[in-house]
């Protein structure tokens, strides 16, 4: 009897064991999975030689809010000034500027014409098509010119 519950102790503490190793397992793969899910958006600057500058923009969508929002440049041509509108929902135009006013940065007549190296891309959920930002050649909202650029300055959640 005395050497059955000492077999039993050794398979206790080796199931205890194993237990413990499962779920950190588990806990691992729990947390790459929740990575690969998460999503961050990217923060990007503009900027012109004539002048023109915007710092730290919070493009595409964040992990709350990945599934309704893509924010992404646009020009208001009221204020004929940069602003962030919502391409998943772009009649619902910018905080300030509204939507029959406001073009975003992908529309042909604002894009590059070659595009270069891309700064920054996002691909929607629901296969809705992707959102890029490239470097440089965009319609300036100061001068009108084909020399606004963009650059990654970090991500946001």
């Amino acid at each position: 009897m005395k050497r059955r519950q000492v077999g039993t102790a050794r398979y206790d503490g080796f199931s205890r064991y194993a237990w413990r190793c499962a779920i950190h397992a588990l806990f691992a793969v729990s947390l790459v999975t929740a990575a690969a899910t998460a999503r961050a958006g990217d923060m990007v600057s503009a900027s012109c030689p004539c002048g023109f500058q915007r710092q730290g923009m919070p493009v595409f969508g964040g992990f709350a809010t990945f599934k309704t929002s893509c924010l992404f440049p646009a020009l208001c041509r009221a204020t004929r000034d940069m602003v962030l509108g919502n391409l998943m929902d772009p009649a619902a135009g910018a905080k300030d500027c509204p939507a029959s006013e406001m073009v975003f940065f992908n529309d042909p007549s604002l894009a590059p014409a070659h595009p270069g190296r891309a700064v920054a891309s996002w691909n929607m959920p629901d296969k809705k098509g992707s959102a890029v930002l490239y470097e440089g050649g965009y319609v300036c909202p100061a001068c009108g010119r084909r020399t606004l650029r963009f650059r990654h300055v970090g991500v946001w959640d």
